[in-house]
């Protein structure tokens, strides 16, 4: 129920958030400059999101692949901005799923 509770309220918030954006409704619609307004992750979480491109080669697919996912966790969080750790998770996901786990 806890985590229905989190679910549903993120939701509200990425409902309110593409509103003014017709066909967009989650993270997962959001692309480009919309995309990088709504989940730019603080410079801390910039710079492990660079690192963590260049090291493993991700392409900008991947790239923002992570990008919509930390602004997920962040929704989930209930937190407004996009920070290291939610970066650090959304890309221990996507890591994870390049190694086959």
């Amino acid at each position: 129920a806890t985590v229905a509770e989190r679910v549903a309220a993120a939701r509200a918030v990425q409902t309110a958030r593409y509103a003014d954006h017709p066909g967009i409704r989650v993270n997962a619609d959001a692309e480009g400059r919309l995309l990088e307004a709504v989940a730019s992750p603080d410079g801390e979480g910039r710079e492990l999101l660079a690192r963590v491109a260049e090291r493993f080669g991700l392409s900008a697919r991947g790239y923002h692949r992570v990008l919509r996912v930390a602004r997920t966790i962040a929704d989930l969080a209930g937190a407004g901005d996009v920070r290291k750790p939610h970066v650090a998770e959304a890309v221990s996901y996507r890591l994870s799923v390049q190694a086959g786990h």
